[in-house]
């Protein structure tokens, strides 16, 4: 769900074997190819989660393409995708296409190849077109829908944290109110838009392309849409590169790791505030300093505090604006001046880098978002359940009060999913390389290593000793064998 630079937004992230999937939906082998991309100028630039653009890079150049909107079904009608490019500006060493993918579910990729420029290796960008795309339901590809007021988009309602005494009411009354107004809104076509059919898409880009086989550079979410079109569509890749993984399990599984993605993440956190101890006063150690955001976030459930600005600063707010800052280390001064706001009473104005994060997420990423994750896998309708799990995960881990067990709006979704979700798999060639931070709020380690395993000899992994969500690929660490297996096809032992 989420993007922080390369990514969609501080609202996280998240988020197949082939043998479990109808024989209907397989890659149909005598379809017609569709028409070659006719490449001219983009569309007003989509904002991201957090309002702002995404760069427009001078040499993008973007087309349209007509796609099935039911692939079971593909006499339903049809739907439009967007899709840009970059070519590289020394085609006499070009090898191919690369698509890049930033996460979501929800965020839009037209312009993620200009931002890719800014971080890819020179050896990369002289080697691939960069190939983007608005995901199906996203921005300028058949947008969703749920008209829904600004309070219904507050950021920290993206994290279902419970009532202040554990309590779900108001969660399950803000749930049932979304799946509402999605479906009014959008209707029937909300359920087509899956990553399994994003996946279809993607391999009609890559044929309109005039391409065999394509590469592919997924972040977060999109490393679940990479796993899924390498399953889809295995002799269809050329090189797959998976930054942050999603587990396999699917996002019902991913949303309860976010918990522990919160627990393996804080420490660094803890180190940060301790080494500030003599002007923050929140311990000056990292034990001292959980301690200290334990108890303030418990102080401000029962007594919160009114901002200058008129907002409330409670316990929930509190444990949001932390737990999004675990993204990234630039994030970490604001969890530190919201920490002294609630420590102090008082709300002196925060200055420089990470000083801000969306307040108001925008309808079409709500939209999308939920639709992904509601469409991909029917979730449990019990509320009693998701009570019952709240709590057991407030237990385990009390840094998040039971986010990650508590419910979201596919609990009350009006459409059940067409298909079974798609797990990855070991059939297929050795082409996929997962790079993973070994602490990632988002996308857990133990999530990563789960899809290294369900890919068997097709994949390897490199992890970095890092915190944050999303590697560098400055760091040489990631760049080097990231650039090999791109130019050269080899993986690292």
């Amino acid at each position: 769900m989420t993007a922080t630079m390369r990514r969609t937004a501080a609202t996280g992230a998240l988020l197949l074997s082939l043998a479990l999937l109808p024989t209907a939906v397989a890659p149909a082998t005598a379809e017609a190819a569709p028409a070659a991309l006719s490449w001219g100028g983009c569309p007003t630039p989509t904002p991201n989660a957090d309002g702002t653009p995404w760069p427009r890079d001078p040499r993008q150049q973007c087309a349209t393409l007509r796609v099935p909107r039911d692939y079971r079904h593909p006499l339903s009608g049809t739907i439009t995708l967007t899709v840009s490019r970059i070519r590289t500006a020394d085609p006499a060493h070009r090898r191919g296409d690369l698509v890049v993918v930033p996460g979501g579910p929800g965020g839009s990729g037209l312009d993620y190849p200009g931002q890719a420029v800014g971080f890819l290796p020179p050896e990369v960008l002289r080697s691939y077109d960069l190939i983007g795309f608005d995901e199906r339901g996203v921005g300028n590809s058949t947008p969703v829908h749920c008209d829904l007021p600004a309070e219904d988009r507050a950021a920290q309602l993206n994290y279902p944290f419970p009532a202040a005494d554990g309590s779900i009411t108001a969660n399950l009354t803000h749930a049932r109110r979304i799946a509402d107004a999605c479906a009014a809104a959008t209707g029937p076509y909300l359920a087509d838009v899956t990553t399994a059919n994003s996946a279809r898409d993607l391999d009609r880009v890559r044929a309109a392309l005039g391409q065999r086989r394509i590469s592919y550079l997924g972040t977060s979410y999109a490393t679940y849409l990479g796993q899924v079109y390498a399953t889809l569509f295995p002799t269809r890749t050329d090189r797959v590169v998976l930054d942050s993984t999603v587990n396999p399990d699917g996002e019902q599984r991913g949303v309860q790791l976010f918990s522990e993605g919160a627990e393996e993440s804080f420490p660094a956190l803890a180190r940060y505030l301790a080494d500030r101890d003599a002007t923050l006063h929140l311990g000056a150690t990292p034990a001292d300093v959980r301690a200290s955001y334990l108890r303030l976030a418990a102080e401000l459930d029962r007594s919160p505090l009114v901002l200058p600005s008129g907002r409330t600063l409670d316990g929930v707010a509190l444990r949001a604006v932390v737990y999004s800052s675990l993204t990234n280390p630039r994030y970490y001064p604001l969890a530190a001046h919201a920490l002294q706001v609630a420590a102090t009473r008082t709300a002196p104005p925060t200055t420089g880098p990470g000083a801000s994060l969306p307040v108001v997420i925008p309808d079409n990423f709500v939209a999308a978002q939920d639709a992904v994750l509601c469409d991909d896998a029917a979730w449990p309708r019990d509320p009693a359940g998701y009570a019952a799990r709240t709590a057991a995960d407030a237990r385990r881990y009390p840094l998040t009060a039971g986010m990650g067990g508590n419910v979201w709006p596919c609990a009350f979704w009006h459409y059940a999913p067409k298909e079974p979700e798609v797990r990855p798999g070991p059939d297929g060639p050795r082409n996929v390389l997962l790079l993973q931070n070994r602490y990632d709020l988002a996308t857990p380690y133990s999530g990563a290593r789960q899809t290294l395993a369900a890919f068997g000899h097709r994949a390897a992994m490199v992890t970095v000793d890092a915190t944050g969500h999303g590697v560098d690929f400055a760091d040489p660490h990631v760049r080097d064998p990231f650039t090999t297996f791109l130019l050269t096809g080899r993986l690292p032992q």
